[in-house]
């Protein structure tokens, strides 16, 4: 079963297509990479995917779901998490550690009231 499927993606900003018609599919217990330039379009893509952007044509089906144009605190709540290309995270904490922050949407308690 595909858990992550995109079927003819496009992006434009203004003039340009940023992502024209991208289809991917990842199976269940796989691993894939998406490698290019940069401006190739690595980034738009899973901002879509993410729902910071809405994609101007295609479907993003997470586990058979429509989850295209939804706002991404929707999306983190289907449990697809992301960090960014930054180097200064917190320095104290593990790689884990810091990915785990990302995690405070599916704790029971909310991010403050775990710490309390």
């Amino acid at each position: 079963m595909a858990i992550l499927v995109a079927k003819s993606v496009t992006k434009r900003f203004g003039g340009l297509d940023a992502l024209s018609r991208i289809d991917l599919e990842v199976k269940e217990k796989s691993i894939h990479s998406i490698i290019g330039p940069n401006g190739a379009g690595k980034t738009t893509f899973f901002n879509c995917v993410t729902g910071f952007y809405t994609p101007e044509a295609g479907e993003i089906l997470l586990e058979g779901k429509n989850i295209t144009g939804l706002a991404p605190n929707r999306v983190t709540r289907l449990g697809v998490s992301r960090t960014y290309q930054n180097i200064r995270l917190f320095k104290n904490m593990t790689s884990v550690e810091n990915i785990l922050v990302g995690m405070h949407p599916h704790l029971k308690s909310g991010m403050i009231g775990s710490i309390l």
